[in-house]
């Protein structure tokens, strides 16, 4: 295999692949530039995923259809990706010598981020989400079958919880909140330790991990992640 060759061949981690699933959930299609960045944006513009992978990525790749695209990837025991051209890229088995060619999309047609900048503006609290306690309220807004995760505080206790936010007699599922901080703790107010911050609980399409999270007065949250390097996500609060 020649330099040229071998720059244009890639070998997608499992990590990687897991990504892309992650993230075919928040958005069917993805635009994969150049290089290591991978991100993308919900249909409805609430929900923003980035990451960088490991792999150098050497064309474009404009997928319309990212759990086709994954489908095939899955039909590999290890996949391996050739890109021969701007139009397409092969998939194929070193071992079973296998392939299969999957043609892209017009980069036009996806929806993609915009310039972002991840260090939120108007920072107002932040506290660390552990992956048991996503696991159990999101198991929890299921059996309850509620679409609201709140973040409570109220006087010096601080709490996240599912529940249906415009049912008073709402089943509710709440666990206590790691590490509450403050930012500008020196103006605390008894308006800053009580608050409520909502989200859906089908926005929070979050790879498996512990989560950092920052709430932002400017209705927007980030999720940064403590089990993978340089994965966030930006999620919108509800009004």
């Amino acid at each position: 295999m020649t330099q040229l060759q071998n720059f244009r061949t890639v070998k997608l981690s499992k990590k990687t692949v897991d990504l892309l699933r992650n993230f075919s959930t928040i958005n069917k299609s993805v635009l994969i530039p150049q290089g290591k960045l991978l991100e993308t944006i919900s249909v409805n513009k609430n929900i923003i995923a980035m990451t960088s992978i490991s792999e150098f990525i050497p064309e474009q790749m404009a997928i319309y259809d990212l759990p086709l695209f994954l489908g095939a990837l899955s039909l590999f025991k290890e996949p391996v990706l050739n890109f021969p051209d701007d139009k397409r890229v092969i998939i194929f088995d070193e071992e079973t010598k296998g392939k299969t060619v999957f043609y892209y999309s017009d980069p036009e047609i996806i929806v993609t981020p915009p310039d972002f900048n991840g260090d939120l503006p108007d920072k107002e609290l932040h506290f660390d989400l552990p992956q048991q306690d996503i696991q159990q309220l999101l198991q929890a807004a299921k059996v309850y079958g509620v679409e609201d995760l709140c973040v409570y505080g109220f006087e010096g206790e601080y709490s996240v919880c599912v529940k249906d936010k415009k049912n008073d007699t709402s089943n509710v599922f709440s666990l206590p909140l790691k590490k509450v901080t403050f930012e500008r703790p020196s103006e605390m107010s008894d308006e800053r330790r009580n608050f409520c911050y909502c989200f859906k609980v089908e926005n929070l399409k979050l790879s498996d991990g512990s989560y950092h999270v920052t709430i932002s007065k400017k209705n927007i949250a980030a999720f940064i992640s403590l089990t993978h390097n340089d994965l966030s996500y930006y999620i919108a609060l509800e009004p």
